[in-house]
């Protein structure tokens, strides 16, 4: 718990102690609840020591109690019971027979009959501060592991986001590096393309970018993979919707493509990339044909790391279809917002 949040619990459960059996009499019995009862002087006088009882229980059991200090809890415990007689007889049989001229329990009542009976107040008192406590405690544990949680989720998403394209800078640069040597026009547009590209992957740390960053950084994506092949490569790009509304992690959609051109053969059939937004959802499909070679490995790590980062920031809130067909690889993702 906060400090707020305990100091409302106290106030409460002292609330509910001290004035419950009233306000319980005065319903039973329909008649009005008098200020001046309710705040007889008593009532005020428990109200200091109860709360005192347990504020001091708190710290009792703060201090020995999770430290496993059990000799010492004890004897704090007896400490405080003995405490709690004493200052209970202060105030009701010394100072307010002095100062108002009342006394909670007769003149003459044998001294043990009211130790006894305050021993058993004190008590009810700790045994509830204590229970308070491991309330707090475990309430404390609870946000705790929650952050602790929360913590490993956040880091394993930036190890699984630092796995993405480790070595598609290299393969990259290696090709401009060809295409400036042949002094090709392609060179300068495909710089341009990676500076992009890289703006994106080193300074784009928000957790959630629009729709339409991402299919941009999907397009140059292409256009630089593009450059590792001695062939053209057809490449069918549908959009539908508006990419503007809906925010997805960045990089969550890189991997079906990079699996793409690591396993695809593009001589014969085109790359069919589809992304659909529709109302609160999200669709994205991508299929290619298998190289021979790759048949069997058409799935590869990038999509295990898809799969755990969905599991992480969707839950039961994303579907994953993947399928081989008549020699086409086949990935369908739905994200519903």
């Amino acid at each position: 718990m906060t400090k707020r949040q305990r100091i409302l619990s106290y106030c409460f459960t002292l609330f509910i102690m001290i004035w419950g059996p009233d306000i319980i009499n005065t319903v039973k019995l329909n008649q009005k609840i008098h200020l001046s009862e309710a705040l007889n002087i008593f009532n005020i006088s428990q109200l200091i020591y109860a709360g005192a009882t347990m504020a001091l229980m708190h710290y009792i059991c703060n201090r020995y109690f999770l430290s496993k200090k059990y000799l010492r809890l004890a004897l704090a415990i007896a400490g405080l019971i003995l405490f709690c007689v004493l200052l209970r007889y202060f105030i009701e049989e010394k100072a307010y027979p002095v100062l108002l001229g009342a006394r909670n329990y007769p003149e003459k009542l044998p001294f043990l009959y009211y130790v006894l009976d305050n021993i058993y107040s004190a008590s009810v008192y700790i045994i509830i501060g204590f229970l308070l406590f491991l309330l707090d405690m475990q309430i404390g544990n609870q946000k705790k592991q929650a952050m602790l949680m929360q913590q490993n989720k956040e880091a394993e998403l930036q190890f699984l986001r630092s796995q993405i394209n480790p070595h598609f800078l290299f393969n990259t640069l290696n090709n401009i590096y060809s295409l400036v040597y042949e002094q090709s026009p392609k060179a300068p547009p495909a710089m341009l393309q990676l500076s992009d590209l890289m703006r994106y992957m080193l300074y784009e740390k928000k957790e959630t970018v629009p729709v339409s960053k991402e299919w941009n950084y999907i397009q140059n994506f292409i256009t630089l993979q593009k450059l590792r092949f001695d062939y053209e490569i057809p490449v069918q790009l549908t959009l539908e919707g508006d990419t503007t509304v809906h925010l997805i992690p960045p990089y969550l959609l890189i991997p079906f493509i990079e699996n793409a051109f690591k396993h695809g053969d593009f001589r014969n059939d085109p790359l069919k990339i589809m992304l659909i937004v529709s109302g609160n959802s999200l669709q994205f499909t991508i299929s290619n044909r298998i190289g021979h070679q790759n048949k069997d490995e058409a799935g590869g790590i990038g999509l295990d790391n898809v799969k755990r980062r969905l599991e992480l920031l969707y839950p039961g809130r994303h579907e994953l279809e993947t399928k081989i067909e008549s020699g086409s690889f086949t990935a369908q993702l739905k994200l519903f917002f």
